[in-house]
């Protein structure tokens, strides 16, 4: 990729937002962990952090289906479903940060874009009941801007609202932002925002190779942002 072509597709960027599991934390052991615990109480046979990790990306909701059925878009009876989810919320609330970890780079990312003066938000699709907790535990929280999680309003990533809540809230248009994500959810919606995106080449792909993704940009670390952003100045 020639610096010109960053410099069209990047030049007027102010914002910055940035999914969160999968691309600032790698939190699927703890999720994992915390989901077999749920399914041992259930009588369900327990899932491959492997699994976790390619069921990770739509929302919890849908994450514990997935663990209960073993498909991408199974449907378990409602009432199991119920008494899951509130299963694995009440262990995850004690398992949030046990194994979970920073990956390299993203807090050398985020302290040089806060540096360059950089609108910074979180968007994830994790429950509000844990994305605070997580933040703070990693002592991130003070980095964003703006804040939305899976539950603040009626959709959810890929859903192009989500991102078009923080540039209202910002004041600013889709060219003046870009979206950093790890998975097909966070590509989706920033192409149907008319935003730029960056895919990290590790994270949660939901099975899919990262060059299927269709970001505009693939990065190996957060730490590489402010370069490409840098480069259009």
């Amino acid at each position: 990729m020639n610096s010109d072509t960053v410099a069209d597709g990047l030049a007027q960027t102010r914002c910055v937002m940035f999914d969160l599991d999968g691309t600032l934390v790698d939190s699927a052991p703890d999720i994992a962990i915390s989901m077999n615990k749920m399914l041992q109480q259930l009588n369900f046979p327990t899932r491959s952090l492997a699994q976790v990790r390619d069921w990770i990306g739509n929302g919890a909701g849908r994450l514990i289906k997935r663990a209960l059925t073993g498909q991408l878009d199974g449907e378990p009876p409602t009432e199991l479903f119920k008494q899951a989810h509130k299963l694995f919320f009440d262990i995850y609330d004690d398992h949030i940060n046990v194994e979970s970890a920073m990956y390299p780079g993203a807090l050398e990312g985020l302290a040089t874009l806060r540096e360059q003066s950089y609108t910074l938000a979180c968007v994830t699709n994790k429950p509000r009941r844990f994305t605070p907790p997580l933040l703070k535990a990693f002592e991130i929280d003070t980095f964003f801007d703006y804040l939305i999680c899976g539950d603040d309003l009626a959709v959810s990533k890929p859903d192009p609202l989500v991102l078009q809540t923080i540039l209202k809230q910002a004041k600013i248009s889709p060219l003046q932002a870009v979206m950093v994500g790890d998975s097909a959810s966070d590509i989706k919606a920033a192409r149907s925002a008319n935003m730029k995106s960056f895919c990290v080449s590790y994270g949660y792909h939901q099975g899919k190779g990262v060059d299927a993704l269709g970001a505009d940009y693939i990065i190996d670390s957060i730490a590489e942002i402010p370069q490409y952003l840098l480069s259009t100045a």
